[in-house]
């Protein structure tokens, strides 16, 4: 009698395992998405003409001499870098012969794209292509000037190429519009050098 109860025992249990009810998956049978990767939107290839280590790019060096003449630029020179931006983040600083605007350039080491539209609100964004990089501008208040816009170039994972227009700076006729004028043709001229680097 014992022989025949293990085997009767043993098929019950068999099947009480593999049975299920309508609607329930069993561990074997799951059903639902396939579980998620790293390769997400957000951390798709960006299309850059060529993606530039920011670390190592003296912004001064983006502008050539040619464009100085172009842009109307009475002077360009290094100035103080901002501890927001990243250690060893760099910046240079530049006029107009006209003294209507001034802009500056840094190098962003501290966050890419995701951290700018996290920090700046991606409402106030608008994309843009400077020399073929993706890149986003945005118009901010200036104390003290009419405004300012602000281009930030997507020129490396993790860090922006940001050039400043600002306007004003005691002359009534400069207005944000023309600093944003003033910073795309900046952003154009500098994007192009730092394509070549």
């Amino acid at each position: 009698m014992l022989r025949l109860a293990v085997p009767f025992v043993l098929a019950a249990v068999l099947t009480g395992c593999s049975s299920q009810e309508a609607g329930t998956p069993s561990a074997g049978n799951q059903t639902g998405a396939a579980p998620t990767t790293g390769t997400s939107a957000g951390t798709a290839p960006v299309n850059r003409p060529k993606a530039v280590d920011l670390k190592t790019v003296d912004p001064c060096s983006l502008i050539t001499s040619e464009a100085r003449t172009a842009l109307g630029l009475s002077s360009v020179q290094p100035g103080t870098p901002l501890p927001e931006y990243g250690e060893g983040s760099k910046r240079c600083n530049e006029s107009y012969a006209d003294h209507k605007y001034i802009a500056n350039i840094h190098t962003l080491l501290n966050g890419g794209v995701d951290r700018l539209k996290q920090t700046t609100g991606e409402a106030k964004l608008t994309s843009v292509q400077i020399a073929g990089y993706p890149a986003y501008l945005t118009k901010t208040e200036s104390p003290g000037t009419a405004g300012a816009c602000e281009v930030y170039v997507d020129a490396h994972d993790g860090q922006l190429l940001l050039v400043t227009g600002i306007a004003g700076m005691g002359e009534s006729t400069a207005t944000v519009d023309g600093a944003c004028e003033r910073a795309k043709a900046l952003a154009e001229a500098v994007g192009t050098v730092l394509a070549t680097k």
